[in-house]
């Protein structure tokens, strides 16, 4: 069976993607393109887990308290052999997907790629590593809001985070991490800004008729930017309160965050290099693609209302915090 380890990277719709593989897994077996089940929530999360160690454990590790080596070892054990399971009940596929973001975002040395690579070897007739690449500031753009939803605050330091030692944002480095495992005949680079949908593109790439399947919805759409600056301020009240992000979802989205055209451009530029070294010598990839749309960043955009000082962060805390303790704002012993 041939394998496409789809890794994200994050922001470029995976999650649109994975709810509609696992919505339509039976169409998509009958068609000959096996989706697992059961490795993590929609999505292949857990697949992530088999590259990590204690000391590089994430929050979802340590959620699950896999606290111990022993633990952690005996859950990649399950995740196996859960996956396992589905190859040989449906040996007679002739692709299986396998698709986490997380492979992006939490796996950022070598060895923790070759550890992935273990696992799946002996498994796999072949296989295609599709790494779906959009422009830094795009991502960190979409990022922003994720960053509120989790309840934390979006400053320019959040921005900073954007420079080539950075490998989130280096894809020069995450591709030639990836090449050095599995080799560069096996890694499929994908350019966001022409292939914006990887639904569309995988299907392309297999001849994978889609006929009759309702295409997925878009997720994880960009907040108010005010409603990002009231999280800022409660996020730096001091206190723990949190506002859930199904709330936060609900208000209405009026006016997006976006940069000045120039913090824009400093902040990209910053990735000028190593975007150029990559295109360089992957022929998947064209010089501009990885540009963002400069159209979208205006003179003078919204970000100074996240900068701006709030003085009411800790009353906000008190009113969310009643809030949550006494249910839909009714007042104690209404």
């Amino acid at each position: 069976m041939h394998l496409i380890l789809h890794i994200g990277t994050e922001k470029t719709g995976t999650t649109s993607f994975q709810n509609f593989c696992h919505d339509t897994h039976a169409e998509l077996l009958a068609r000959g393109l096996l989706y697992p089940r059961d490795l993590g929530f929609r999505n292949h999360r857990f697949i992530s887990f088999v590259g990590m160690t204690l000391e590089t454990a994430d929050e979802a590790v340590r959620g699950m308290k896999l606290d111990t080596e022993e633990k952690l070892a005996a859950f990649i054990e399950e995740i196996t052999a859960r996956l396992d399971r589905q190859l040989a009940a449906h040996d007679g596929a002739r692709v299986c997907v396998l698709s986490s973001e997380h492979l992006h975002s939490r796996l950022r040395r070598p060895e923790q790629v070759a550890r992935l690579r273990d696992l799946l070897a002996p498994r796999f007739a072949s296989f295609e590593i599709c790494i779906h690449l959009r422009p830094q500031i795009d991502v960190a753009l979409s990022l922003a809001s994720t960053q509120t939803r989790v309840g934390g605050a979006v400053r320019r330091g959040f921005f900073d985070q954007i420079r080539p030692e950075n490998i989130y944002y280096n894809y020069n480095r995450l591709v030639a991490m990836w090449d050095e495992v599995f080799g560069p005949e096996a890694i499929r680079c994908i350019p966001f800004r022409q292939e914006p949908d990887f639904l569309s593109w995988l299907a392309a790439h297999l001849d994978l008729s889609l006929a009759g399947l309702a295409r997925p919805a878009r997720e994880n759409e960009a907040l108010d930017v005010q409603v990002m600056a009231l999280v800022n301020a409660l996020a730096e009240s001091g206190r723990p309160e949190r506002v859930d992000f199904r709330i936060l979802d609900q208000l209405p989205a009026r006016q997006r965050l976006t940069l000045d055209r120039a913090m824009a451009e400093e902040l990209q530029g910053r990735m000028s290099a190593s975007n150029q070294a990559l295109i360089a010598r992957r022929p998947d990839l064209q010089p501009g693609q990885l540009q963002p749309d400069w159209a979208r960043f205006p003179e003078t955009g919204t970000f100074a209302m996240l900068e701006m000082p709030c003085v009411f962060g800790e009353s906000l805390a008190d009113l969310v915090g009643l809030y949550a303790r006494h249910g839909k704002g009714r007042a104690p012993g209404a």
